[in-house]
């Protein structure tokens, strides 16, 4: 397979699973605005957790100095604007799909085609929820289309690597932003207001069912990280995502030079061991946020080593 159509293939999965993502937390962000009753500095706080998720944190301050009164939940979600938003994400998507044509199957193209058209149509004044509700199920839709009308060959490898690696970087992001920005005084701790944080957080990874089956008792902090960081069988897991990362890599890159992928095989390797390997009470005794941002580099230079030794590596390094 061209390393153009892998690449592609690999943001493709990427950009729906961010958009995915998206439009969950912001529903979930609007949900903890009513429930709580949020005045505008609590729900600009709300917000301001999403875009510490995302990583948009210097471009929305910039965005903000020009246009003074922009809400961060407009920027983030529906603004033509923001290249990182949820539309513009949508609309990356489908220009990857347009390109993979020849790749995909009809029905995960028109699946795409049918969210872009529903989200081009979208603003603020039709409301967030149903546009979040939308995404999200056309989302899905495209998931399912492409593993029952797709060849599970390379390209669909790929498409799961950038999926998985979306994942597992949302996931950690989601739990350090919203619960470290958020963060009760320590009066709080396994209080009312602390157990509403980490409810908060199992549904914006849309764990809080997995989390009732998983436990019994009260929502605890520790339980839920525990879940969403060490649980193997939770598929939004860091580990059971580094896991499924590492076994598409290795079948998306069985025809490559060993030395090329050796790099990001050994890297995820040691991750999944380190996750599989760690208790819940020793993370949380050394940090949940220090563990998280270690966590966040070493997916970053998966990323960074899948681009440059395997999908962008020149003609001239390879054997």
């Amino acid at each position: 397979m061209l390393s153009r159509v892998a690449e592609n293939l690999y943001w493709l999965g990427r950009y729906l699973e961010r958009a995915e993502n998206m439009a969950r937390i912001a529903a979930v962000n609007y949900k903890a605005s009513v429930e709580e009753h949020a005045d505008d500095e609590d729900e600009a706080m709300l917000w301001d957790a999403l875009v510490r998720a995302i990583g948009t944190q210097a471009a929305y301050a910039e965005a903000r100095a020009v246009s003074p009164n922009l809400a961060p939940g407009e920027w983030l979600i529906f603004s033509r604007e923001n290249p990182g938003s949820l539309r513009s994400t949508i609309a990356r998507a489908r220009g990857l799909a347009r390109e993979l044509r020849e790749h995909i199957s009809r029905e995960v193209f028109e699946e795409i085609n049918l969210l872009y058209l529903a989200s081009n149509e979208a603003d603020s004044t039709h409301g967030l929820r149903p546009y979040t509700a939308t995404v999200q199920r056309g989302v899905a839709a495209t998931f399912g289309l492409y593993d029952n009308t797709v060849l599970y060959d390379e390209g669909r490898e790929w498409f799961r690597c950038g999926m998985y690696i979306e994942r597992a970087d949302m996931t950690s992001r989601t739990i350090d932003a919203k619960y470290y920005m958020l963060l009760p005084s320590l009066a709080d701790v396994d209080g009312p207001l602390d157990r509403y944080r980490w409810l908060a957080i199992l549904r914006s990874a849309s764990a809080h069912e997995a989390f009732r089956k998983r436990y019994r008792g009260s929502i605890r902090g520790q339980r839920v990280a525990e879940l969403l960081i060490l649980d193997s069988s939770f598929p939004r897991s860091l580990r059971f995502c580094v896991s499924a990362l590492g076994r598409h890599f290795g079948l998306a890159t069985s025809g490559a030079p060993r030395m090329h992928s050796l790099p990001v095989t050994r890297e995820l390797a040691i991750l999944d061991l380190d996750l599989g390997s760690t208790g819940i009470a020793e993370i949380m005794r050394t940090g949940l946020h220090e563990f998280l941002g270690e966590f966040q580099g070493r997916i970053n230079r998966v990323h960074n080593s899948t681009m440059s030794d395997i999908l962008r590596a020149l003609p001239a390094s390879m054997p």
